[in-house]
């Protein structure tokens, strides 16, 4: 394969990797951190593991335990 080919292959397997984490959620972090820059730029924001407990606490925060 040369170099042209190369290339595509890598594109091809970054855009797929990237499409998988965003469908998993595994983009979420670097997602929130993007929009906080824009919209609140002199706000710091969450760590990560900050950011994963808010989001499991807000996640599981509804559920009852009813059947």
């Amino acid at each position: 394969m040369d170099a042209t080919g190369t290339k595509h292959v890598r594109q091809f397997l970054s855009a797929g990797l990237s499409l998988l984490r965003g469908v998993t959620g595994d983009d979420a972090y670097e997602k929130y951190v993007a929009h906080m820059t824009r919209t609140a730029p002199d706000e710091a924001p969450l760590s990560a593991r900050a950011f994963y407990q808010a989001q499991m606490e807000q996640k599981w925060s509804c559920i009852n335990g009813c059947c």
